[in-house]
């Protein structure tokens, strides 16, 4: 599992004083940076390996400003094509969100998916927490 801590800023919140629902989403996918970095370490763009096919984010309770959220991210399934990654954001002790993402091994130039390398499903798969 990979931890990531963020630190809400004044301009996610709404006008009741929580974090936005729109703020999740890219909490999130920030999170992912460390499975990025896992299975495509140099970052580059133009062999960018994974296209996002599905995200879903679930409120458990309200996040407020001036408290850090830390994201647990892992990964929950693993596919021929395609992976899932599950999220989990907690403040002061509490689940407050949770969600998952679907990521596809994609070639870009070729715009079709592929399997997923053997050696990368081996590196998820050292970091798989299937949900029950």
């Amino acid at each position: 599992m990979f931890q990531t801590i963020l630190e809400p800023r004044f301009s996610e919140t709404d006008i009741l004083g929580h974090i936005n629902n729109t703020v999740f989403p890219v909490w999130f996918e920030v999170a992912r940076q460390d499975i990025f970095k896992l299975v495509h370490p140099k970052l580059t763009r133009h062999d960018w390996p994974m296209i996002i096919a599905h995200i879903d984010v679930d409120f458990i309770s309200q996040t407020e400003y001036g408290s850090n959220v830390t994201v647990n991210t892992s990964v929950q399934k693993i596919g021929n094509k395609s992976f899932v990654l599950a999220h989990e954001a907690w403040q002061s002790g509490s689940l407050v969100a949770k969600g998952s993402a679907a990521l596809v091994w994609f070639d870009y130039i070729q715009q079709s998916s592929h399997p997923i390398p053997e050696k990368i499903c081996a590196l998820l798969q050292k970091h798989l927490q299937p949900v029950s």
